[in-house]
């Protein structure tokens, strides 16, 4: 569902497609308008309305959420016709060709990246996919997952989770061949969309659970009861929320082993290697065996220091 511009206000953040929560809390957390345009190939209807917008608005400053290549385009052409500056905020999609449609969404626009007037990443180990022009446009924000609603109580559950996206990067079969196998009376939830990768069914029982879409509400009383989050990526350079929200509910929290992971999260999860079920089973049972509540401390002040430095850029562009 399109969202209805706000008049007045300086800062607009424009989606294309497929909202993240990532860009709704980055909203919240800098008072700012969304805009956001549900539409397909070829994006003519969101192009029209972005265009629309910016002619009857005028905000000072548009942020983008990436990887739509054709949004990165247009804003770059509303800069130079109405004078705003441009901030994209680059998820890994943008940088890296998982699959087809990347070779011509994504890869034709990526040398228009370093004209944006400052580039916003998610990790620091991601700075390495980037011209040198774009590194030196570089900011990293972290997903303000403090700007979560945490209204849900948060219980004792007896549970474990994996927030599914059924992207290729994610280890969810060999996550589910484990459960399945040396966790056969562990209570495992799968939530998302199982139809687009519809070969996991067949893990299906009454303790693995797909659940399909659930509202924000219904994933956010998932996870604040869980005992714990599993979760992963076998790319490097990848940052997920799903690990995020598990911070922010202060769950135990297994995650795969890569460099801008530990980077990006130190202490706070267990790590383990996708490759190799007995490690993926010790995570498990380290998610089982570890207090219920850990401590976010550390990474709120990480996040919220993030979030403070963007704000100061942000403020730069608007004075």
């Amino acid at each position: 569902m399109d969202s209805t511009p706000k008049p007045n206000r300086k800062v607009a953040f424009v989606a294309w497609r497929r909202l993240s929560r990532r860009t709704t809390l980055m909203c919240k957390a800098l008072n700012v308008d969304l805009w956001f345009y549900t539409d397909r190939l070829p994006y003519l209807k969101a192009a029209f309305k972005t265009f629309a917008h910016v002619r009857k608005y005028r905000p000072s400053v548009l942020l983008i959420q990436l990887p739509q290549g054709p949004l990165l385009l247009q804003a770059l052409l509303l800069r130079f016709l109405f004078g705003c500056r441009v901030i994209a905020d680059v998820h890994t999609g943008f940088l890296m060709d998982w699959e087809w449609k990347s070779y011509f969404l994504n890869a034709p626009f990526r040398n228009l990246l370093s004209h944006a007037d400052y580039i916003v990443i998610h990790n620091n180990t991601i700075k390495k996919l980037l011209s040198e022009s774009a590194k030196r446009k570089a900011l990293i924000v972290y997903d303000p997952w403090p700007y979560i609603d945490l209204s849900t109580n948060q219980r004792d559950g007896d549970y474990l989770v994996f927030p599914a996206s059924y992207h290729p990067d994610e280890p969810l079969k060999e996550i589910l061949d484990c459960a399945r196998n040396n966790f056969p009376n562990v209570q495992l939830y799968v939530t998302g969309d199982w139809r687009r990768h519809p070969s996991v069914k067949q893990y299906e029982s009454k303790k693995i659970v797909f659940t399909s879409y659930l509202s924000e509400k219904g994933y956010d009383d998932l996870i604040s009861g869980a005992r714990g989050i599993i979760t992963g990526t076998k790319e490097e350079y990848t940052i997920l929320m799903s690990a995020w929200e598990a911070v922010a509910y202060k769950k135990p929290l297994a995650i795969t082993k890569t460099l801008a992971l530990r980077d990006t999260y130190a202490e706070y999860p267990v790590y383990y290697d996708w490759k190799d079920q007995r490690s993926i089973s010790l995570a498990m049972q380290s998610l089982l065996s570890q207090s219920q509540f850990k401590d976010n401390t550390a990474l709120r002040e990480k996040v919220l220091q993030s979030m403070t430095e963007f704000k100061e850029k942000i403020s730069l562009l608007l004075s």
